[in-house]
């Protein structure tokens, strides 16, 4: 590390002290909880599972009430199998309880509200406690591709630096490390070109945003060659990434793409290493379990519905919580020497999940696969199921692809096999797929079952 790099990271953690203290050391136990044996880390994640049930029965109405209802007490949660009786926390629980989740022990003063539109179709807000040292996770998977918390950073994000007191608040907090943002709520060839010309001039080590708005912005570094300073990784997060994008991406700005998975209530959930296993799961602060639709865990390798405990946020207890998201566990070691265990990339949600008029379901994960034997073939795609049930694959063609047409008619043929002809199937060329809040969705209902 040159002088400058380490006196900026010196500079990161004392600012960073002076708000949470503590937060070097938790990071540095963050640091060495990744290479516990996986007995350790499992021992260790069931240990905090068992102290946030203790403290949501004692301090948490909603829990109270959980509890009562399935008659029981902590005490008689002793053992993973034990766990799975306690009931899941929905989108639809969370937001009719919402007041009854804040613990009792807690002032409003010291949280803040965190929102998220909604992409799964139900809208979500949860309150984090403004001591906790959620950034610890991110710098721990940072350390993974040797990156510093304090790199510079070009974002392609939503804007959240909403007022000036937000946007100084903002620069106190990063100085001295070096941000830039291209708003990906909508942004323009403008913008871009701006965000272009400052990130030749910042140099950024990091490269972070949204797959879909990144895809574009690579797109356009394409079409017009410009020529960009590589940084050392690029970061995804928000939507699952296909092999079309992760090669476009990756080809445009001459770094590796990494994939980080998190969602507004849970933020930091896994990430990728460079040994690209699949996703390590934080699990020393979070539990993962997947499961099917009767809430009972599925076998490691198939995929679930994925059911997140928070070991961290006291203040209001997500506790089984279905975010919306499927995955599946892994069952097998990175070789990467971090020990968290591995999931695989997340590939759909559950509402993306199509049903068909016989109520046979086509999962949103088969669907965003549907080019991976072909990713070159088209620079883009959604697959969208329509009111009357009928399915519409929208493509962005690579024109210059050998066999277009029969390779088109080919995916289009096998998605008809798979929903047994029983709707229609159409392929549908555009020369655009609109974001939408700056995320692009893959899969699409408007079909109502």
């Amino acid at each position: 590390m040159s002088f400058i790099s380490n006196f900026k990271e010196k500079l990161f953690f004392f600012k960073y002290e002076l708000v949470k203290p503590g937060s070097r050391r938790y990071f540095d136990q963050l640091k060495k909880d990744q290479f516990l044996s996986p007995d350790e880390i499992e021992a260790l994640n069931w240990k905090r599972t068992q102290a946030i049930l203790k403290h949501a029965f004692e301090h948490v109405p909603y829990y109270r009430r959980r509890f009562a209802e399935i008659g029981c007490t902590p005490q008689d949660i002793r053992t993973p199998d034990d766990f799975i009786k306690f009931p899941v926390l929905t989108r639809q629980n969370l937001m009719e309880n919402f007041d009854d989740l804040l613990a009792d022990n807690v002032s409003l003063k010291d949280v803040k509200l965190s929102t998220t539109g909604g992409s799964s179709g139900t809208p979500a807000k949860v309150y984090h406690p403004k001591k906790e040292i959620r950034a610890a996770n991110g710098w721990r998977m940072l350390g993974w591709w040797n990156i510093s918390p304090a790199a510079d950073c070009a974002d392609v994000y939503r804007d959240v630096r909403t007022s000036m007191k937000a946007r100084i608040m903002h620069f106190l907090q990063w100085f001295p490390t070096k941000q830039i943002l291209l708003d990906a709520t909508s942004f323009t060839e403008k913008d871009m070109r701006v965000f272009l010309d400052e990130f030749i001039r910042v140099r950024p080590e990091v490269l972070h945003g949204y797959v879909g708005a990144m895809d574009n912005l690579a797109e356009y570094v394409l079409q017009h060659d410009i020529q960009l300073p590589p940084p050392k990784v690029i970061w995804v997060t928000s939507a699952p990434i296909t092999p079309v994008q992760q090669k476009k991406i990756e080809t445009a700005f001459h770094a590796p793409v990494y994939d980080q998975y998190g969602c507004c209530e849970i933020y930091w959930l896994a990430a990728e290493c460079p040994a690209r296993n699949g996703l390590h799961m934080f699990y020393d602060t979070r539990r993962f379990e997947f499961l099917d639709d009767d809430n009972r865990p599925v076998p490691n390798g198939e995929y679930g519905n994925i059911a997140i405990t928070d070991l961290q946020n006291f203040a209001f207890p997500l506790i089984r919580y279905l975010n919306g998201d499927r995955g599946r566990r892994l069952d097998k070691r990175c070789t990467c020497g971090c020990n968290l265990p591995l999931m695989d990339k997340v590939k759909g949600r559950v509402s993306e999940t199509f049903t068909l008029p016989s109520k046979t379901r086509l999962n949103g994960e088969f669907l965003t696969t549907l080019f991976d034997n072909t990713p070159e073939a088209v620079k883009q795609f959604q697959v969208h199921q329509l009111a009357d049930a009928s399915i519409v694959v929208r493509v962005i063609p690579n024109d210059a692809y050998p066999n277009l047409d029969e390779t088109l008619e080919h995916v289009r043929t096998a998605l008809g096999n798979a929903v047994h002809h029983e709707v229609t199937v159409k392929m549908e060329r555009v020369t655009e797929i609109p974001l939408q809040k700056g995320k692009m969705k893959f899969v699409i209902s408007d079909y109502k079952a």
